[in-house]
């Protein structure tokens, strides 16, 4: 008697699952079918203050960081290889491959912030393939001291990208493209304390790799390249 009432709640049991999974999958497929994604609210504009080309320089900055990237990103493989094998040169930059990436998401996040990706954000989004798509010019370099030296040629360049965008956001052109003082000083300070600091910092940091390793060639050869590469480890 205790064998047919265990069969008896097994089969019962199997049946309630079996009408529950085949509920659940129906109920699954209706809510798909009617499921509709819905548009963006409405949403007011006027505290969206930042000018259209203080933006459009903002969204490129984004180009930028990302090219960077690529291009320490470039190094850093140059010197894993191995008949190059210089593995303190290589950590030191794909660190900075992942630091010009997170930079980069600054751009994007502060743009998100002010409202600026409400109706710019395909034009952003766009950057991000395209960097990858226009890829890095150079892929191995001669030297260890040849590439520091593109590396301080290029964080110049970051610098003064960033500080042209300070300078057009307290005098650019408005929506109407009339010259206007801007005087965007939220925008202003977060270039200056958030990266300027940290590039000029930086810019000196690679003079000053750059100026030890000629000394220690000068003084031992490959030797130098060679000791120089385990300080980075």
């Amino acid at each position: 008697m205790n064998l047919i009432k265990f069969v008896f709640v097994l089969v019962s049991s199997v049946l309630v699952s079996s009408t529950f999974v085949e509920g659940g999958y129906y109920y699954k497929t209706e809510l798909l079918s009617t499921c509709k994604v819905e548009l963006p609210v409405s949403v007011p504009t006027d505290w969206i203050t930042m000018v259209h080309s203080c933006s459009n320089l903002m969204m490129q900055q984004v180009q930028k960081e990302f090219n960077a990237s690529l291009t320490y990103l470039a190094m850093g493989a140059h010197f894993s290889r191995d008949c190059v094998n210089r593995p303190g040169f290589a950590k030191y930059f794909f660190d900075s491959a992942s630091e010009e990436r997170q930079h980069a998401i600054k751009f994007i996040s502060y743009l998100t912030m002010r409202g600026n990706l409400t109706d710019y954000h395909k034009h952003v989004l766009a950057l991000i393939p395209g960097s990858i798509m226009t890829g890095v010019p150079q892929m191995t370099w001669d030297s260890s001291a040849h590439a520091i030296q593109d590396a301080l040629k290029l964080e110049t360049l970051v610098t003064e990208s960033i500080r042209q965008i300070v300078i057009e956001c307290e005098q650019g052109k408005n929506h109407a493209g009339d010259t206007e003082t801007v005087n965007d000083y939220h925008l202003s300070d977060w270039l200056t304390g958030e990266f300027l600091d940290e590039q000029y910092k930086g810019q000196r940091k690679l003079a000053g790799m750059l100026s030890t390793l000629r000394k220690m060639e000068n003084s031992h050869g490959k030797l130098g390249e060679f000791l120089m590469d385990k300080t980075f480890l």
